[in-house]
């Protein structure tokens, strides 16, 4: 597995069969444990067509344009909390 983005990344498996079907991505099918077969799909192995095409993150554009309207939301920053909170605290 290739794409980092997969549960399975770094992991490596026997390839019993390869399917291509027209206008989709393939799928492997592999051996896993215990006589368990898995169907991964060829874009998150080296068998696929480009390494490029591969996405690089999880996050999608509409889950980062929700997160950047949130921090817009939470206005400026932080208050500094800090102040003296005793006769021997540092002052800044």
């Amino acid at each position: 597995m290739t794409d980092p983005t997969h549960p399975l990344f770094g992991r490596r498996f026997q390839v019993l069969s390869v399917t291509h079907p027209p206008g989709r991505p393939g799928y492997l099918l592999v051996a896993y444990r215990q006589g368990t077969r898995l169907r991964l799909p060829v874009l998150a192995t080296d068998r696929a067509p480009s390494a490029s095409a591969l996405p690089r993150t999880k996050l999608t554009r509409a889950a980062l344009l929700d997160l950047l309207s949130l921090v817009q939301e939470c206005g400026g920053s932080c208050p500094d909390p800090r102040s003296a909170s005793g006769a021997g605290s540092p002052t800044i």
